[in-house]
């Protein structure tokens, strides 16, 4: 019993490991959208080392984008996760895919500011995942 124990704990620890590995180099983007009152409003924030999609009024949509690319030898899997209040507003063009050596993508993220979202300031993060495709 006391082998199996500590088996298991190994195995534990090497998967907290490896999770808070890919956490740690997983690229990070801050998205954010102000939603205000009124009628076909539009403010963009020219900025491109976040996703912030400027003011919006409701029943609007804008859309972002990032360039992923695979410079290394070995295919790599690619996971987008949305976090945070923004998530249920944003839809990634592209999510759970494989990006081959060389291959080079633009990934659009798109936000819909529905009839019924409050007028504030809706936060969060988008995370972008990198693992190695082994088989």
């Amino acid at each position: 019993m006391e082998t199996a124990k500590k088996i298991f704990l190994v195995l534990l620890g090497v998967a907290v490991l490896i999770i808070a590995v890919e956490y740690i180099n997983a690229a990070k983007y801050d998205a954010t959208v102000n939603v205000v009152e009124g009628s076909n409003v539009m403010g963009v924030n020219p900025l491109t080392d976040k996703l912030d999609f400027g003011d919006l009024a409701r029943n609007n949509g804008m859309t972002r984008y990032i360039d992923v690319a695979n410079a290394g030898n070995v295919a790599t899997y690619i996971l987008v996760w949305e976090t945070g209040e923004i998530a249920d507003l944003i839809t990634a063009s592209k999510n759970n895919f494989t990006l081959n050596p060389g291959q080079n993508i633009k990934l659009a993220f798109e936000l819909h500011v529905p009839d019924s979202a409050a007028a504030k300031r809706y936060g969060g993060m988008v995370m972008i995942f990198r693992l190695p495709k082994l088989f």
